[in-house]
């Protein structure tokens, strides 16, 4: 026997125009009812979609309209004409919600040497490093946007989560993958699985092991290897580094640990492997100076790289 699909499809009308009135704020138990089961995010879509055939449903409707009996007389609709015609001016007053590219977005922040973990559903976790801003929406708040700072993404489950960094974009294929955003550069680690970058254009499939950089504009993608342990190593108090700037370990002792640091633009492009613990550094910021053989000087509340370990 085919189950009754009525109720799921009045469940999911009812969640429609919920959603389409501008007061409602009942957003996570939206988000609850949607990821309880794969058929009501279906029935919603299924409901949405209805909004398409409305124009022409009326249409149809509008013939059976008993004609007046005179040029002045009132006239009269059927009863069900009539509920056919509120329906679906109550999906009609959602459109313009339900339409639109996202939903009214979540944002969340950290301040520097915060971390925060988000549960996004299913088992799906997304960490936020310190200094870090990011906005959430779409279905099930899928569509991650990151402003600035850096994530790490662990996908347990089958769902995809698509990320949007400066003009860059990454869909997960089951995967635990850190994405870090510093001016108008872009920075991809994939620690499991793997993470498509630009899924409209180039396709680039960067795998475990490997790493993407690229600054806004940049087009010509290339996945080059890396570390798996390098991958949200910030999440077990360490940072590890092959072959990095000095302004990249800057800007990530900055995010993980709340100081100000700073470099001239010559020993930015300085370059550093190794391991630096978090706590370490927090607690003793001169201890940097003969980890990166560099001098680390106060002025003031910033701590600035010099020449001359």
């Amino acid at each position: 026997m085919i189950p009754d699909q009525r109720p799921l499809r009045e469940e999911a009308l009812d969640w429609l125009v919920k959603t389409g009135d501008p007061a409602f704020d009942g957003w996570d138990a939206f988000t609850d009812w949607l990821e309880r089961s794969p058929a009501h995010a279906d029935a919603y879509h299924a409901a949405a979609g209805d909004l398409h055939d409305m124009d022409d449903l009326l249409a149809e409707a509008a013939p059976a309209v008993a004609p007046a009996t005179s040029p002045s007389a009132p006239r009269r609709y059927p009863a069900a004409r009539w509920a056919v015609a509120a329906s679906f001016a109550a999906m009609a007053a959602a459109g313009a919600f339900v339409f639109a590219p996202a939903f009214t977005a979540d944002h969340y922040a950290t301040a520097a040497g915060e971390t925060r973990t988000i549960a996004l559903g299913d088992g799906d976790q997304l960490i936020l490093n310190g200094d870090t801003s990011v906005e959430l929406s779409g279905l099930g708040r899928r569509d991650v946007a990151l402003e600035k700072g850096q994530l790490l993404l662990k996908i347990a489950s089958k769902k995809h989560v698509e990320v949007s960094a400066g003009d860059l974009q990454f869909v997960d294929i089951g995967t635990i993958f850190e994405v870090a955003r510093d001016g108008r550069q872009t920075r991809l680690l994939v620690q499991q699985g793997s993470v498509m970058a630009d899924p409209k254009g180039a396709k680039v499939t960067v795998k475990a092991g490997e790493m993407l950089e690229a600054a806004d504009g940049v087009r010509q993608l290339k996945a080059v290897a890396s570390s798996t342990a390098d991958a949200g190593a910030w999440t077990t108090g360490q940072l590890t580094y092959v072959d990095a700037s000095l302004e990249q370990v800057a800007a990530d002792l900055h995010r993980s640990t709340g100081l100000a640091l700073s470099t001239s633009d010559a020993m930015a492009r300085r370059r550093f492997s190794g391991t630096l613990s978090i706590d370490q550094i927090r607690k003793d910021p001169a201890s940097l100076g003969p980890l990166l053989g560099v001098r680390i000087e106060r002025a003031g509340g910033e701590w600035k790289f010099k020449e001359g370990g």
